[in-house]
Parts: structure tokens; sequence; C-alpha cells
């Protein structure tokens, strides 16, 4: 992608002094009072070391765990997180795929990046996390390819966790991927967007063999989605002054991106409904963009609507897109407080 290009020559020619002065105010920021917790290392976990970070402002609070989409390591984004910080701990985890995690392993191991084996490690770092902080009120909280894995997780083991909740869910990879490709042609024609609707065009509707064609596809969408600016903004500044990220943590974390391996692809493809099951035994939020042009809101509404388990609740954020946690985590928080069941 050009503008990953583009930021990683930035990153080499930013003076670093600059940086530095950013730097140390982002810390001033995330300092947490001594009643807080402010760990951060790897983590054995499915006999691989896997990076995970935990904050919170008190032990008492319950566990909040990210699931991020796949692609990069969303720990640079914690100083977002701070009100967060305030009513929940908050793990971050780079799940095999991503950032720290996936560059201890050189390269190695991508045939074992599964959803099957995402969701073990998963729970495995959930009964470290519930051991090693004393608190068994965990709360999944997963966006857009993390969904997957959320609702494998909360499936599989509801003895572990106090609520799922599911933001960009994915659902119906298939007929997302047609109207999400039919509705992109549409908006891109209306709006004159005429180099992009020949890229479109050549390259075709879904379903494409190549995991290449699709990420193609995903570039062409981000250029015209209005959250697309402020994402590329938001990211790279906090990419480039997070503490603690060396210049091989930032160039790595844009690199990321294009680990894709064709069988997580497939597999990616391949969710539906029945795939992901419509059965819980925890209480179930799904927090969706209005104006989700990616994980379309009509299917997540369909999902909703089949799921059985304690508690459920669909609720579309007016105004918003993709990538609502990440551009208006306040949203997120006050929807979480407002609605997650106190036990």
């Amino acid at each position: 992608m050009t503008w990953i290009l583009l930021t990683a020559a930035v990153v080499i020619a930013t003076p670093l002094g600059f940086v530095a002065l950013r730097r140390r105010a982002a810390a001033r920021k995330l300092a947490l009072p001594s009643s807080g917790i402010d760990e951060h290392g790897f983590v054995r976990i499915g006999g691989v070391d896997q990076w995970v970070q935990v904050r919170g402002a008190d032990r008492a609070n319950p566990v909040l765990l990210w699931l991020h989409p796949h692609g990069a390591s969303m720990i640079p984004l914690t100083p977002l997180y701070t009100a967060l910080e305030r009513h929940f701990t908050v793990v971050q985890w780079d799940r095999r795929s991503v950032g720290r995690t996936r560059r201890a392993a050189r390269g190695r191991g991508d045939a074992d990046w599964t959803f099957d084996r995402f969701v073990a490690d998963g729970i495995e770092l959930v009964e470290h996390l519930r051991q090693r902080l004393g608190q068994d009120r965990v709360v999944l909280a997963a966006h857009s390819q993390g969904t997957v894995i959320g609702v494998g997780m909360a499936r599989r083991r509801p003895d572990l966790f106090h609520a799922y909740v599911g933001m960009g869910q994915m659902v119906d990879m298939a007929r997302n991927e047609s109207l999400a490709y039919e509705r992109l042609l549409a908006r891109t024609r209306a709006e004159g967007r005429h180099r992009v609707v020949a890229r479109l065009v050549k390259l075709g509707p879904p379903p494409y063999a190549d995991r290449t064609a699709w990420m193609r596809r995903l570039q062409y969408a981000m250029t015209v989605d209005p959250e697309g600016r402020a994402w590329r903004t938001v990211a790279i500044t906090r990419v480039l002054l997070m503490p603690g990220y060396s210049p091989r943590d930032i160039l790595g974390w844009f690199g990321d991106v294009m680990a894709f391996p064709q069988h997580l692809y497939e597999e990616t493809m391949a969710v539906t409904p029945q795939t992901l099951g419509t059965d819980f035994e925890v209480p179930v939020l799904l927090l969706h963009g209005a104006d989700e042009t990616w994980a379309l809101p009509e299917l997540a509404q369909e999902y909703a609507e089949a799921i059985r388990a304690p508690a459920k609740a669909y609720v579309p954020l007016a105004g918003l897109g993709h990538l609502a946690p990440f551009l208006a985590p306040d949203r997120i928080l006050d929807e979480l407080r407002a609605r997650i069941p106190a036990r």
C-alpha cells in the first residue's frame, strides 16, 4: 500500500528530538495511580511467547480483553483507552500474527495462524489472566476479524466470561463481500471517482480466489471511506509516539498488514452464521456502526436476531462506521457501562 511506504519513509526521516518530546508527553498521560496495574511482556501461550499488555487504574475492576482485527498490533493505540482503563483492567494481546509476537517468531509458524489456534490461545490467555489478576469478571471485546475468534472463545468456554461484545461483527462473508463490492462500486460512480471505478471494474466482483485481490478491494474501499483519513492520522501518530516502541517495532507494525497467509484468507471468507454458531451461554452485545460499509449492519442485525443467549442486544452506533472502537472509544465505553450486566 502506497500510504504504508510513504509513512515508513516519514518514520525514518522524523526528527528524533520531536518524537522524544511527544513520547514523554504520552508517557505522562499513560501514568496510572498506585492502585493500578501496568504490566507488559511475553507470556508462554500455546507453546509460543506472546506479547501481552495489562493496564488499569484499579486492580478490582473487571477485565476487558480486546481482540483486535488482523493486520496490526493495536497496542500503540493505548493512549486512546485511558477512560476505559478507569473502569476496566484493559488487556491487549499481540497474537501470533502481529506485533512483537510475530517478530519474536522471526517469520516462522504462520501455518499455525488459524481461527482454531487463535481461539485456543485466547482461552489459555484468559485462564492465565484470571489466575494472575484474581479476577473472574472477564468481558471479551472483539472487533472485525477478532469477532470470529471472540465468538469461538465465548462459545467454547463460556465459564470464563462475563459477556461477549462484538464490534464490526463478521457474520456471512460471502454475502457481505458481494454486497460491499456492489455498494462501493455504486458509491464511487455517484461520487465521480472514475479512477477507483475503473480499478474496481477491472478487479471484478467477489469471490476472489487469491487474498491479494481482496486486499486491493479493501484498499479501494479505504480511499472513499469517510473514516479512512481520520484512522490513518490516528494510527500513524500513535505508532510513532508510543512510548517504548523501537524503530523495529514501528517498521514491523507497517509490515504486519501484509502478513496474511492464503489459508487464513480462505478461513475468513468461509465464515457464516453456521460456522460461528448462534447458541451462547453468556450475554451478547453487538455494537455496530450504523454507517458500516465493511461488516454490513443488516447482516450483523440478522445474526443478533438469531442468537440465543441469557441476554442480548444489537446497538447501532449512529454516525460511526467500522473504525468506531478507535475513533470513538468514549462512545464504546458509555455503551459498555450502560449495557454490560452486573453479576
